[in-house]
């Protein structure tokens, strides 16, 4: 088997420079509210961000292509990457060197390097592994073409012509015709998140008009969930609701978001529908410890 090591960029300083000042920021933030409901939503936020920046990193940091005799391999430190495209799935492929034009749809891209997928000038929509602009070299399959950056790109497209991979011209065309509420991967989270918006909202006033909440419920907390403030149970009630409301609109603008983004990566659109899904998990869990605590 024939390794590639990709060209040694600055990808995995941009990358890293953006996590030091976004988690300065949040980290500061923390120090500033006082505010159970928000730090709570503040340190998960903390959490994932920093998963999501290691990562890319790692991937940015240890990617590599390898070839034997029936595939094309790209892989990555902890097999974060293991993805392997058959020879006979190859279409083709085109070369290509400077800035990349494109569309970021997932991951982290620059005109000097593209981890993720994206949506590339006269190319398509494109997974890239592309750590420098240096040798950049797009392969064409049915489903997805990909971008890498080996460092000896001639032996690389030699190897290619040799399985009868040839260099090509292709057209690329945006998808019209999404239909997300027929995907099960979307829609099945979707679903979900619709049910949790409808117990979010709906559970408070229910409570409410039974008569099952106290007088007097707390309307906000420290960061050490002690109720710093109580209103009535009507209150109380409206204010979840209201955040029921946040959390109903939040699902429209990332459902309206994925439909955009499946016109050019279906793939890409699922991204969309989970950051809704993780929020109405965060609402849910503090109302529900909020009303088993005070009821």
């Amino acid at each position: 088997m024939q390794v590639y090591k990709s060209i040694k960029g600055t990808g995995v300083y941009h990358i890293l420079g953006i996590t030091i000042l976004y988690d300065a920021l949040l980290v500061a933030l923390l120090f500033l509210v006082n505010s159970y409901e928000v730090l709570t939503i503040f340190r998960i936020a903390i959490l994932v961000f920093n998963i999501y920046q290691l990562y890319y990193i790692l991937i940015c940091s240890s990617l590599k292509y390898s070839m034997d005799e029936e595939n094309v391999y790209i892989s990555s430190a902890l097999k974060l990457k293991n993805i392997k495209i058959p020879f006979e799935s190859i279409q083709g492929y085109q070369k290509a060197e400077g800035h990349i034009r494109g569309i970021k749809l997932s991951g982290y891209g620059k005109n000097h390097f593209g981890i993720g997928r994206a949506v590339i000038e006269k190319i398509g929509s494109t997974y890239m592994f592309i750590t420098s602009t240096k040798n950049i070299i797009y392969l064409k399959t049915d489903d997805i073409n990909y971008g890498l950056s080996p460092e000896d790109l001639h032996e690389f497209e030699r190897n290619l012509n040799n399985n009868n991979i040839n260099c090509i011209n292709w057209e690329y065309r945006i998808n019209k015709n999404v239909n997300l509420y027929k995907d099960k991967k979307f829609f099945i989270p979707f679903s979900i998140v619709a049910i949790l918006v409808l117990i979010i909202t709906l559970n408070p006033i229910a409570l409410y008009f039974l008569n099952k909440l106290p007088a007097m419920m707390p309307l906000n907390f420290n960061s050490q969930f002690v109720a710093i403030k109580f209103g009535t149970a009507k209150q109380f009630a409206f204010k979840q609701m209201v955040y029921g409301l946040l959390n109903m609109a939040v699902l429209f603008c990332m459902y309206n978001a994925g439909y955009l983004c499946a016109r050019y990566d279906k793939k890409s659109a699922y991204k969309f529908i989970y950051v809704p899904l993780i929020l109405s998990l965060i609402f849910l869990i503090m109302q529900t410890r909020i009303l088993l605590t005070f009821r």
